[in-house]
């Protein structure tokens, strides 16, 4: 007995009784029937009697159900034989016939659809032609164009511009023969190295690296600057192709995390509608984005759109090459553009874009020209009244000391004033300085003292409702948006939380998801909240329960714009006057406690 035995025998116990538990009933039936007398009993044989006289029959060799059957013996006959087999060659011939159709058949399919794609190539390839001619035609027609340009010039004699002088100057001065050997042995090398593309020695890695290059472009031009790729064959292939002569390509020092560029709101919307125009006169995507690198001037935006130029050249979406780069680009516009990608309307989803944000920098540019008068009304006020605190006063203080005449109680007040300055300036100065930077920390990293600020700041008579209307109009419209671009209403959620700093409408936005995972409504998580106007929030019930949610949060946006802009005026309407009369009563403050002792000393003469 085995270890398995030992191992096996308790379920092997467990099983018996199991059975001898279910087959009690039938055994306790069978014997009560046994001891009635109803038990099934087998019939008794009955052999028949033989009369006398008669004879009895006796069976030999009566086979059993069990016993194998004799084979038959085989047909000897010559003819039947012969008709068997021409009976089985003939079936055997039809069935051979009708594969033979059968191949025919699937053959002919074969060569129509070889023929179909051969019909397809041969027009694919005849599109390509002519469109390769087009192109020739149109870059010879350039040229022509130029050359002719330049002839005229030269005809005519046209100076040189005096920046065109300075740069050749500039190129005669620095130009070194050494350097540039150097940088011609280095290209061989290159040139050497990627001579054969599926060479072993390319590292190609699962994430793009920042390469540094030096190359020079077609103009002739040596350019130093940085890439994103997956290895170096790929950069010195993609620079080929544009019309570099590479000289060198190495991994960038500097981490990616660290070249970050957030692109201005007002170059984003030349740039996309810019693309817009060249995707709707029939520009290929690729090429659109490779116009918008040469129009970049600064040398961030450059590098921004080669990177996405590189990767669509690569066989990226434009989404895909923005999204590598989200600190460039918004993350509103890769979702936008990602659903436009699958519904086929990329140019209508970049216009109405450019439209989104023109409305948000129309609305900053009034936030900013609101707060820019009264700053600087604030800070030559405050110059001001230093003047004329730590310079002018303590001349009059003199004359008091040596006069010694009674000395007025705003005056003493002001003189205090004065000597405080004098003495403490330059620690105010510091203290300011930290205060301010203390609290720009505090705001940038720590989220309840940011959200403290925000919603002090809320609460405040005027500024809070423009704060409060600006929130709104952004929310809605890129809710509005969203909607109509037909984006998923949880990836919507995500990039309204990532659109606004505000940390009140951060927690609203954050409840609506949590709201959203339990199956509840949108509208739940705004109800009777203080930063979400009432008029909004009925607005926003009655687009869920009609299913308009889109159109009615345009109108919301609409709506708060126009509160937002209505405020701000009002608020510098108000605030003018305001500044005025504070800055009056102050440098007023000062003369008078100035001038009032003087008609003391007066009185006394």
């Amino acid at each position: 007995m085995n270890a398995l035995d030992i191992i096996l025998l308790p379920f092997v116990f467990i099983y018996r009784g199991f059975i001898s538990v279910i087959l009690l009933p039938y055994y306790f039936v069978v014997g009560i029937l046994r001891v009635v007398g109803i038990s099934k009993r087998e019939p008794k044989k009955v052999i028949p009697e033989v009369k006398p006289g008669e004879k009895v029959k006796v069976v030999k060799g009566v086979r059993s159900a069990y016993d194998k059957p004799k084979t038959p013996p085989k047909e000897t006959d010559p003819v039947k034989i012969n008709e068997q087999k021409q009976q089985n060659k003939a079936k055997r011939q039809r069935e051979f016939e009708k594969l033979v159709k059968k191949a025919r058949q699937e053959e002919a399919k074969r060569i129509k659809e070889q023929e179909r794609i051969r019909i397809e190539n041969e027009k694919k390839e005849k599109e390509r032609q002519k469109k390769e001619a087009e192109k020739k035609k149109k870059e010879e027609a350039y040229e022509a164009l130029r050359d002719k340009k330049n002839a005229e010039l030269k005809e005519k004699g046209a100076p040189v511009s005096f920046s065109d002088k300075l740069k050749a100057f500039y190129k005669k001065l620095t130009y070194n023969e050494k350097s540039e050997l150097e940088l011609e042995a280095k290209k061989t090398v290159l040139d050497e190295q990627f001579k054969d593309k599926d060479s072993k020695t390319t590292t190609r890695l699962s994430k793009p690296l920042l390469f540094e290059y030096v190359a020079r472009n077609a103009n002739g031009e040596l350019e130093k600057s940085t890439i994103e790729a997956l290895s170096r064959v790929d950069v010195h292939s993609f620079l080929v192709a544009e019309g570099y002569e590479v000289y060198d390509i190495t991994v960038a020092k500097v981490p990616r995390t660290f070249i970050t560029y957030k692109m201005k709101r007002s170059r984003l919307i030349f740039y996309l509608s810019q693309l817009s125009a060249y995707l709707k006169s029939g520009i290929a995507l690729a090429d659109a984005v490779k116009i918008l690198d040469d129009q970049a001037k600064n040398i961030n935006e450059k590098k921004a759109w080669r990177a996405v130029y590189y990767d669509l050249s690569m066989g990226d979406v434009l989404s895909s090459a923005l999204d590598k780069r989200k600190g460039t680009f918004p993350q509103l516009l890769i979702n936008m553009i990602r659903t436009a990608e699958m519904t086929g309307n990329l140019p209508e989803t970049l216009d109405d874009m450019v439209d989104y944000y023109t409305e948000l920098e129309s609305t900053r540019k009034q936030m900013k020209s609101a707060m820019m008068y009264p700053t600087i009304v604030t800070v030559f006020a405050v110059v001001v009244i230093t003047f004329i605190l730590m310079w002018v006063v303590p001349q009059f203080v003199d004359i008091y000391a040596d006069l010694g005449s009674d000395i007025p109680t705003i005056t003493k007040v002001v003189i205090a004033i004065s000597d405080f300055l004098k003495n403490y300036l330059i620690f105010i100065l510091i203290a300011i300085i930290v205060l301010v930077l203390l609290y720009l920390y505090l705001y940038k990293n720590v989220k309840a003292f940011r959200r403290t600020v925000q919603e002090f700041a809320m609460h405040l008579p005027v500024f809070g409702n423009i704060m409060i209307y600006n929130e709104i109009t952004i929310f809605a419209r890129t809710f509005a948006n969203l909607i109509n671009h037909n984006v998923y209403i949880t990836d919507s959620i995500d990039v309204l939380s990532k659109i606004t700093n505000n940390e009140v409408y951060k927690k609203l936005i954050f409840d609506t998801a949590k709201n959203l995972t339990k199956g509840e409504s949108i509208s739940a998580a705004f109800k009777d909240h203080w930063a979400f106007p009432t008029i909004a929030y009925q607005m926003l019930i009655t687009g869920e329960k009609t299913g308009r949610l889109g159109p009615m949060m345009e109108r919301v946006s609409n709506y708060y714009q126009e509160q937002h802009r209505t405020m701000i005026n009002q608020m510098k309407t108000l605030i003018e006057p305001v500044m005025i009369v504070s800055l009056a009563v102050i440098v007023g403050g000062i003369l008078l406690a100035v001038i009032i002792p003087m008609y003391g000393m007066y009185d006394a003469l």
